[in-house]
């Protein structure tokens, strides 16, 4: 059987050659490939691991084979590290394999490098653009400064020597970036007891130093760069070492930060330390995990806070102030694990250091810090897909949907509501013929799926912030703020206005419902800007609970909306029982419980639309708009009260008994949508309903299978009903035709 399965392999490698067109489509190869064979590697021994690994290496030697020209003696670190992965997997080491990959792909990045400055130095951009695929990208928004630098240099608009710093600034920063963020996960991996992981770790670790090498001895001087490394060969059985590797690292920076990059930087430890307390309090009760979610982000926002803090740290002049936010960042670290309490405090104090330290600026960028923070977001998440660790890359997908709303989303929808809608749905279930991250997250996709939709979202984002950094012209200001209005405000009035005509056309006068109306509406604006006050100054309310809040109230309004429109169209014969229970439901009570539920639905997101708004636009002309979007809600209102008169009543009333029933499947459709962005019901993306902008922004109809099923049982109910209805006015008919006969 063994020797069967080794021919297969063998022919297999034969019919099918392998070929890599460019040398950075053989390292993202190679780069894979390592990654699956550290996997295979955690799995238990067997003669199928074996010959996979085998087969996987051999493809691996091919492509390098093919490849290593072109890196020439710059390839020699990656050629070692490719002998040396071999020899692990001949010995079935599994450490020795995931360090082995670490420096794979680290000699790759330090051959690729040097080609790239070099091409730089000649003025190719075009070389270099190449070799930079080659690398580790910074954990920041999509157009780096080493990718302008480079076009503009093909553009004759910087010189090569300007290019080529700009370049090797960048791809320090990064790496010295990467550095920090592998010497905190194999202190991690090494509290866990999980030692297949710190040897990647730690591999990880010794390519960024060999990386960094030159400028670590420049900046260091030669006696502590020596140390260093003997601290880290130390390191290697004993992780308490790595101790002194972080703390010989402690004031190291590669280049000094530019004023904008170190408040780019500020910006994200500012936000990351909040966010510690604010995820904390929720997962944390009592020393009992209440939600893992939310205390497994808590750690996360407490790590990435740390690593930012080893970047700014050499720039601090207060070297005290440093060394206490590195205090309170390791005293949070401790409290974290023990599940105990003394988190807000030393919160409260670190946020105060750096509010000190930075200036106010740092505390107004909560737009600015979700640029930064989202893509790196999705990189981590890719990287715990490739580590096979699903629950965690399902909370990383969370935690970047929480980047884009409320931060990105809020200030995108009123300029571009559709692309808006288009990226929500990448982060959850995506569509038919594309999933998004959260199916493929419950499918445990492979990871090639997850870099390409990771890609695109990272595609979209780009031309997102183009769309939100724009600036806004007085009349573009106008129209955005009349349309968030006129969108949001739209379904509430129609309801309103349709069952108060509804009634009129029943006989019911409906001026006694006008009070009631008017209460609820009243107190569902004052609702929603309680909420907002108290979720902008007393508390905090995240994003999935603001959907579960928006999903919820949309299904309970949908519930006695379709109740009403049961009662109003219910008649006598079989069903005057059902009528008699059912006429009730048009009270004064509940017609302010209806009032309220479809205002405070919306009312307090509209009121974040304004406010992102706000930020980009002069006040008058968003006033004006909002002037103009409510002149324009109140005119379809009217329009359906006033058309009441002018048709006859039976028609009429068949009218709106439709239209209410066309908004309340629009509701159900809005509920159980909430329901699943705030992750509490799953989603199934289909292929035969259209996918379509305005369908999903206008009517509710999203190509998803669990809102369309629910709004198919509703459009059932209310077709029963309406059959119900006319079969027992058919009888009445004919009775009481029957009678006047006799």
């Amino acid at each position: 059987m063994r020797l069967l399965q080794a021919l297969i392999v063998l022919f297999c490698l034969i019919a099918a050659p392998l070929r890599a067109e460019t040398p950075w489509e053989a390292a993202e190869f190679l780069r894979s490939e390592t990654g699956r064979l550290e996997r295979l590697f955690l799995m238990p021994a067997s003669p199928q691991r074996m010959i996979e690994a085998n087969t996987r290496l051999a493809e691996m030697r091919e492509i390098w084979t093919q490849t290593a020209p072109a890196f020439g003696a710059q390839g020699k670190a990656a050629e070692t590290a490719l002998a040396g992965l071999a020899d692990s997997v001949a010995r079935e080491d599994a450490q020795g394999v995931a360090r082995g990959r670490q420096l794979i792909w680290t000699g790759l990045m330090q051959g690729a490098r040097d080609h790239a400055l070099a091409a730089l130095e000649a003025g190719d951009a075009e070389t270099a653009a190449g070799w930079l695929n080659i690398r580790d990208y910074a954990r920041a928004s999509g157009d780096t400064r080493a990718v302008m630098a480079v076009e503009a240099l093909r553009a004759g608009q910087i010189s090569p020597e300007a290019a080529r710093q700009t370049v090797e600034d960048e791809l320090l920063i990064v790496a010295a970036s990467e550095l920090r963020l592998a010497l905190a996960r194999a202190a991690d991996d090494a509290a866990g007891g999980r030692m297949v992981q710190y040897a990647s770790d730690l591999g990880r670790i010794e390519g960024m130093v060999t990386y960094l090498g030159a400028n670590l001895a420049e900046r260091l001087g030669p006696q502590e760069h020596a140390a260093l490394a003997a601290d880290l060969a130390l390191a290697v059985g004993d992780p308490a070492a790595l101790a002194a590797v972080q703390a010989r690292l402690a004031t190291y920076a590669p280049v000094a930060l530019t004023p904008e990059e170190t408040l780019r930087r500020a910006r994200l430890l500012r936000r990351f330390t909040a966010l510690v307390w604010e995820e904390y309090r929720d997962g944390i009760r009592d020393g009992v995990i209440r939600s893992s979610m939310e205390y497994n982000e808590a750690l996360l926002f407490r790590d990435r806070a740390a690593m930012i803090l080893g970047d700014l740290a050499p720039e601090i002049a207060d070297r005290a102030a440093a060394d206490r936010l590195g205090t309170l960042m390791a005293e949070m670290a401790q409290i974290m694990a023990a599940r105990e309490d003394g988190i807000e405090p030393r919160v409260t104090e670190a946020l105060e250091v750096i509010d000190r330290l930075f200036g106010e600026e740092v505390a107004s960028g909560g737009y600015a810090a979700a640029v930064d923070a989202l893509p790196a977001a999705l990189d981590e998440l890719v990287l715990m897909v490739g580590q096979g660790d699903w629950e965690g890359a399902e909370l990383k997908r969370l935690e970047a949907y929480s980047w884009f709303d409320p931060d990105i989303e809020q200030r995108l929808v009123p300029r571009a509501p559709a692309m808006a809608l288009r990226l929500e749905a990448r982060f959850w279930e995506g569509r038919a013929d594309r999933f998004g991250l959260g199916r493929l997250v419950a499918d445990h996709a492979p990871e090639d799926a997850f870099l390409a939709e990771v890609e695109g979202i990272k595609t979209d984002l780009n031309g997102a912030r183009e769309k939100i950094e724009a600036p806004i012209s007085r009349l573009g200001a106008v129209l955005q703020s009349s349309a968030i209005l006129f969108r949001e405000g739209l379904e509430a009035v129609l309801i309103l206005a349709a069952l108060m005509a509804a009634l009129r056309a029943e006989g019911v006068d409906p001026a006694r419902f006008r009070r009631p109306l008017a209460v609820g509406v009243v107190a569902a604006l004052a609702g929603s800007f309680a909420l907002w006050a108290g979720a902008r100054w007393l508390f905090s309310i995240s994003t999935l609970a603001r959907e579960a809040l928006e999903g919820g109230t949309a299904l309970v309004a949908a519930v006695v909306l379709v109740w009403m429109v049961m009662g109003l169209s219910a008649q006598g014969g079989q069903v005057s029982a059902l009528r008699r229970k059912l006429a009730g439901s048009v009270t004064p009570g509940s017609v302010a419980m209806l009032a309220f539920l479809v205002v405070f639905r919306e009312g307090f997101e509209t009121v974040l639309f304004y406010e992102a708004l706000l930020v980009d636009a002069p006040a008058m002309p968003v006033m004006l708009g909002l002037a103009l979007g409510l002149a324009g809600v109140i005119a379809a209102g009217w329009l359906v009260l006033v058309s009441g008169r002018r048709l006859p009543l039976a028609l009429f009333f068949r009218a709106t008994s439709v239209l209410l029933s066309l908004l309340a499947i629009m509701l159900v459709g809005a509920g159980i949508r909430g329901l699943q962005t705030a992750a509490l019901i799953g989603a199934t993306p289909v292929g035969w309903f259209p996918d379509r902008d305005w369908l999903q922004l206008w009517f509710g109809l999203f190509p998803v299978a669990e809102p369309l099923a629910a709004q198919a049982l509703v459009v059932v109910v209310l077709l029963v009903t309406f059959a119900v209805n006319g079969y027992n006015k058919r009888s009445r008919t004919t009775v009481a035709a029957g009678q006047l006969w006799q």
